[in-house]
């Protein structure tokens, strides 16, 4: 009676129970599986990760070694820079100095100038007897010396000649004689 139903009713419970826990069991394997499929995966993954990490650290070294020739270069152009900005100062210095120089050099022709247009009014004023202006003697070709030639008037003595024929003589009174100059 009594105590057989309450032991199906036990037995049944304990029947689901065992059923529930089949089944959980069958969870727990599925997901032991599961979990050991992903663990694998990870352990793949960490593998891949640790390769990753590793092409990184290769990267980083080379980008490094980049960078330190970066600098390298950088220090090169800035020497070079220097070198170049040496040059362009020393340029500009000479350059100041030729335009001083040219700046002198116009000074200097402007007064040479100046004192040859005085030279040019000054000797515009001597004149010879019949006032014509002193024209330069035409060059003469050498002569052959001979033993008794006398050397050829310089152009002080031809000067001189002029100006005694033209006073009739007067100027070589005052003038030393021919013999008595020197040739320039």
């Amino acid at each position: 009676g009594e105590a057989g139903k309450g032991f199906a009713v036990v037995a049944s419970e304990v029947r689901a129970l065992a059923q529930r826990s089949a089944e959980a069991a069958k969870e727990i394997k599925g997901l032991i599986t599961a979990s050991s499929t992903q663990v694998g995966q990870g352990v793949q993954l960490v593998g891949r990760t640790g390769q990753a990490l590793e092409a990184i650290v290769a990267q980083v070294a080379e980008i490094d070694a980049l960078v330190t020739e970066i600098a390298a270069s950088s220090k090169e152009q800035a020497t070079g820079l220097n070198e170049v900005n040496a040059a362009v100062n020393k340029m500009d210095q000479v350059t100041q100095q030729n335009a001083a120089m040219v700046e002198e050099s116009t000074a200097a022709t402007h007064a040479l100038k100046g004192e040859a247009g005085e030279l040019s009014r000054l000797i515009g004023e001597f004149r010879t007897g019949d006032h014509q202006p002193i024209s330069r003697p035409a060059r003469s070709s050498p002569r052959p010396a001979t033993s008794g030639a006398r050397p050829a008037p310089s152009a002080p003595r031809r000067m001189a000649e002029k100006l005694k024929a033209s006073y009739g003589g007067a100027a070589a009174a005052s003038a030393p004689s021919g013999d008595d100059w020197q040739e320039f």
